[in-house]
């Protein structure tokens, strides 16, 4: 009888040792998928690290300034957050740079986030004929103006980035900028798993009446939707 208590002990104390393992490892804590937060515990916001060098100089970026490019029309980015970590932990493994560390970082999952707000030439053959950096290599914006769209763009270099490169071509401030991704945002039914393209063009036009007879654009993870300058639906760019 006293032998087969301890064995029972042994093998219970093995299960918790295995359990301890592999919740307390880190390797094991990261989940892609489908889970999605919308939204953040700003305690999680002032204890992290997300405004830790988060101004954008214009002199490092790969495709530079454009300021003479007309605003045709606008094209909202939105990424899917679960693919956009997965491919950050597929490069960087568990030492993820920082302007990542927010948004893939341990117990965040984002589901459809916002990339930017781009203003666009109709007539760009190429990604540095569109307007850019308009207002040359701005100032970082206050803390105070980037924390609350953290859960719409969650990064605060990422916020700062899509302001100096793209809203500063069309909107007189930042505030103004960001409000309307927001609003735009806010109009959205989105899914919240992970879709192919064309069943995702599907759920959205059957979800979203203004998309019914729009064409709407995508890459890897991203789906584009495209405004005139009324701001109505019209067909991205294909």
């Amino acid at each position: 009888m006293k032998k087969q208590i301890s064995t029972l002990s042994i093998i219970a104390l093995a299960a918790f040792s295995i359990w301890q393992y592999f919740s307390e490892n880190p390797k094991f804590s990261h989940q892609s998928g489908s889970s999605v937060v919308t939204k953040t515990d700003k305690s999680a916001v002032k204890n992290s690290n997300i405004f830790a060098d988060y101004d954008v100089v214009m002199r490092d970026d790969p495709i530079g300034q454009n300021a003479n490019a007309p605003v045709d029309y606008y094209m909202l980015v939105l990424s899917w957050s679960p693919g956009f970590c997965d491919s950050q932990y597929e490069k960087y493994g568990d030492q993820l740079p920082p302007s990542a560390q927010y948004q893939c970082g341990m117990n965040r999952s984002f589901g459809w986030v916002v990339h930017g707000l781009w203003p666009q030439n109709a007539n760009a053959r190429s990604v540095a004929d569109h307007p850019r950096f308009c207002q040359g290599d701005l100032s970082a914006l206050p803390k105070s103006v980037i924390e609350p769209y953290l859960t719409l763009s969650p990064g605060a270099k990422l916020l700062q980035g899509e302001w100096e490169k793209h809203g500063s071509c069309a909107f007189s401030s930042a505030e103004q900028y960001f409000a309307k991704e927001q609003e735009l945002f806010n109009g959205l039914r989105l899914p919240k798993e992970n879709l192919s393209r064309r069943e995702l063009f599907r759920w959205m036009k059957q979800h979203n009446p203004q998309f019914k007879n729009a064409y709407l654009g995508a890459s890897r993870n991203e789906l584009f939707i495209c405004y005139n300058k009324q701001w109505q639906v019209i067909d991205c760019q294909k």
